[in-house]
């Protein structure tokens, strides 16, 4: 019994520690616009915030703006490892010298702002979803790719050298020797990106759409409505969170025999950390699918209501104008009419 109280009292002391901060910006959130001290006009009290988040939940359709959200990074963050993760093995592995040479290259693309290549990506891939793709890909891309070569630099010579004194295949080398030692460095370029595609996310999520979390974020913003902007902004800081601590779960499972990372530090109370079973893998493989599927799908569907709404107030605008113009028509006929009948009668 004793045990299990000092167990309680470390989780507190610990947690109460480390989100100490956390607590007081809510708590001040909650206060200050409530005495006066922040106009609630503008900064809504945090309990206001929470209660737009549940109604955006329960009568909105929340979920789907979410799903498309994570689809649209997910799949943003499938091609920048399908680019950057061979690119990054070859380049740190194989061809260092050509590395060396591209280094100023990359660094020069890797630090051009996001925002001022958006005219260039809707120039190519149009208003779409492919350029929101590509903006969200190329976000992530830079740091896979450097954590990636960095990682493979890294690898211990002497399993290098062991490995080629066993006469193993280059692809053996990358799947035994290569990808095991710098999968840790590849996981971090991951959960980097994943936190800077979603601070892309609203600005991707501007061009033309019609869903996902950073539209809803814009879309109360132009509307004015204050605490739904706040209520989104809220659910896009816990969705990079939550898909961040994935991430970090993964990496615990995949390399288990490795220094696990804290999953809001739980393993620090739990050292040990088992692989990966069937259930959980097929788990995640799901949850993947799912979250694709149906974002593709929300994504199209939305897409398409928001073109079709587009045409119908096209439409109606232009019934206006002919009602408009036949109402013109009718009176200048009417102004003619009038003036024949008094010219007769003169």
């Amino acid at each position: 019994m004793q045990k299990e109280i000092d167990i309680g009292y470390k989780y507190f002391e610990y947690y109460g520690l480390k989100y100490c901060g956390v607590i007081l910006i809510l708590v001040l959130w909650q206060v200050l616009p409530e005495i006066g001290v922040l106009d609630p006009q503008f900064v809504p009290p945090f309990s206001k915030v929470l209660g737009q988040l549940y109604e955006l939940w329960i009568n909105n359709g929340l979920l789907i703006h979410i799903i498309v959200s994570l689809w649209r990074v997910i799949i943003g963050l499938l091609i920048a490892i399908v680019i950057a993760v061979p690119l990054g093995f070859l380049l740190g592995g194989w061809f260092t010298y050509i590395a060396d040479i591209l280094d100023p290259l990359f660094r020069i693309l890797s630090q051009v702002n996001p925002f001022s290549l958006m005219p260039i990506f809707i120039l190519f891939f149009g208003i779409g979803e492919a350029a929101k793709l590509s903006v969200v890909a190329w976000v992530c891309m830079w740091p896979l790719l450097y954590n990636t070569i960095s990682g493979a630099r890294r690898v211990d010579p002497v399993l290098i050298k062991t490995a080629l004194s066993m006469n193993v295949s280059k692809f053996q080398m990358l799947k035994k020797v290569m990808i095991p030692a710098a999968g840790s460095a590849v996981f971090l370029g991951l959960r980097v990106g994943v936190e800077m595609s979603f601070f892309m996310l609203i600005a991707a999520e501007m061009i033309g759409a019609t869903a996902g979390v950073g539209w809803l974020f814009h879309n109360s913003a132009m509307n004015n409505q204050i605490p739904r902007m706040y209520a989104a902004g809220v659910c896009i800081i816990i969705l990079g969170i939550a898909l961040n601590r994935f991430l970090i779960y993964i990496q615990n499972k995949l390399f288990s025999w490795k220094e696990s990372s804290h999953i809001f530090s739980f393993t620090k109370w739990k050292k040990t950390i088992t692989k990966f079973n069937g259930i959980q893998v097929t788990g995640i493989a799901v949850f993947m699918a799912v979250v694709i599927g149906v974002g593709s799908y929300m994504a199209h569907v939305s897409k398409i209501a928001g073109t079709d709404s587009g045409v119908h107030m096209y439409h109606m605008h232009m019934n206006e104008n002919k009602d408009v113009n036949v109402k013109y028509d009718k009176g200048e006929n009417q102004h003619k009419d009038m003036k024949m009948d008094k010219d007769m009668n003169k």
